[in-house]
């Protein structure tokens, strides 16, 4: 179905309020412009008839072009590169829809398994076959250059289209004041691909991490398949391909989800660009630690940036300076498979908590997101960096920002919320060794006083915490339980039926 002429009224008159709000007076000279920009995207659009995208992507791209403050908000650009996936011929119409949906995941399992139905029903709607397999599949980050070259584009477009129109008999009968308004908005539009090369890989990945929730849900309930020329099947069990006794587990997202940092993935060559100058100069190499996390799957990851929620900011002496630190150290347990831990850490970059340090062990595990079978906690030093630090120490250098949330790798199944704030940091060799030094022999003496050293002109106090109920009680309730799905085993033939 193509545009009725009342689609094209109605969508240039809202073009026409956000360009010019609530300016006071009708223009003839006003409607004909809006109705160029409006024609000028329509033309952008390959899906003829996509109503809902032509206005959208209108009313937040002008939004954004207009206030300097929603260009720096990555949820705006959330929503933005969701709209930007319809101008991409075929799949991006689909992507568009399932990324509109997937802006509706809470964390919540029950309503996050309610949206996952929707986004089944949507995708059988437009023939992708076996749905949740097609989703599962889904990478957003994939389309990344593509993303970025359809948007460059369009405001490309936007701004040539109100360029001319200002130069054009039109424009110039207009006040003053609207052509005044109406120049703001192509000079947004003309700022926004500089500010996109930094935000749509972000907003990506954000997306991506909604995305995941859906995908993990996907590994229960129905699974539905459309033959072509058949009828939609539906199958009881999702994974009915899977043999008696595997165990698959989704990952409800909570509130502080780990950044997307995969190995030779499409954000790669960002993630290099974003860090790899400050590690030449010697902050801690975030590409150094190489694995597998569980939220993850089979992907290998760079763990040390994915132990991040959010930005990751670099900061060097003089911006440490006045930090309260903390970090937690032990000996081997007994009970999980956490190992000797030192208190300095590794020289080349170490965790540290910022703040005060946590009052008891679930404030530590839980805020800290530190799994049983990492640290078996038994004591903590705290670090009080003076003003003058940049005196003291002028080579520390530390990267800051919020800790993601941690599920455990094997059952059983430990799940961390995280959302304090964590440094890795660098802090030489020597201070690194003589912290480590003082900590074995207060582990070593055993007393529960207070400990307190000065290193290289810096106060750390060295304590045993007396906690006794560190290992196997946080993060072993519900929230890590809705992480393991139930045995899944192969459906019988009359267990598959026609819809």
């Amino acid at each position: 179905m193509g545009w009725s002429i009342e689609d094209f009224k109605k969508t240039s008159m809202e073009v026409g309020q956000w360009c010019w709000g609530t300016m006071q007076g009708a223009f003839n000279e006003k409607q004909t412009i809006s109705q160029i920009i409006t024609d000028a995207v329509i033309g952008m659009i390959p899906i003829l008839g996509d109503v809902t995208a032509v206005r959208d992507l209108l009313a937040v791209s002008i939004g954004m072009s207009t206030d300097p403050r929603k260009r720096q908000q990555v949820m705006e650009w959330v929503l933005l590169v969701v709209l930007v996936f319809a101008l991409i011929p075929v799949v991006g119409g689909v992507i568009k829809g399932v990324g509109r949906l997937s802006l509706r995941v809470v964390g919540d399992v029950a309503k996050d398994e309610k949206l996952l139905g929707e986004v089944v029903e949507f995708l059988n709607r437009m023939g992708h076959g076996d749905a949740p397999k097609w989703l599962r599949s889904l990478d957003v980050t994939k389309y990344q250059a593509e993303i970025l070259a359809k948007f460059k584009s369009f405001c490309a477009t936007v701004h040539r289209t109100i360029e001319k129109t200002l130069d054009a008999s039109v424009g110039k009968m207009l006040p003053t004041q609207w052509h005044m308004q109406l120049q703001t908005v192509s000079d947004g539009f003309e700022a926004l691909p500089d500010v996109a090369d930094k935000m749509v890989p972000k907003a990506l990945a954000e997306l991506d991490n909604k995305i995941k929730v859906l995908q993990n849900a996907a590994y229960e309930g129905e699974s539905r398949s459309i033959a072509t020329g058949g009828k939609p099947k539906v199958e009881r069990e999702s994974e009915a391909v899977l043999d008696e006794g595997v165990r698959p587990r989704k990952f409800p997202q909570g509130p502080y989800p780990a950044r997307s940092a995969r190995v030779d993935g499409p954000l790669e060559a960002q993630l290099q660009a974003e860090f790899g100058p400050k590690i030449k100069k010697g902050w801690p190499d975030l590409f150094y630690n190489k694995g597998k996390m569980p939220v993850f799957g089979e992907e290998e990851v760079y763990r040390s940036i994915a132990s991040f929620h959010g930005e990751i900011t670099a900061l060097e002496a003089r911006q440490l300076a006045g930090k309260k630190l903390y970090r937690a150290f032990g000996k081997k347990s007994e009970v999980t498979a956490a190992g000797k831990s030192d208190a300095g850490g590794f020289f080349g970059g170490s965790y540290w908590g910022v703040g005060d340090a946590p009052k008891n062990a679930e404030e530590w595990r839980t805020r800290s997101a530190v799994l049983d079978d990492w640290n078996a906690n038994g004591f903590l030093v705290v670090a009080h960096l003076p003003d003058n630090l940049a005196d003291l120490w002028p080579e520390a250098k530390a990267w800051i920002g919020k800790i993601s949330e941690q599920y455990s790798e094997k059952e059983p199944f430990q799940y961390l919320e995280g959302g304090g704030e964590q440094l890795l940091a660098n802090f030489g060799k020597a201070i690194t060794d003589r912290i480590t030094t003082v900590g074995e022999t207060v582990k070593g003496a055993g007393h529960s006083g207070v400990h307190t050293e000065i290193i290289n002109g810096v106060r750390f106090d060295f304590f045993k915490t007396n906690w006794e109920d560190v290992e196997r009680v946080y993060g072993y309730g519900k929230s890590a339980e809705d992480t393991s799905a139930a045995a899944t085993r192969k459906l019988a033939k009359d267990e598959v039926r026609d819809k």
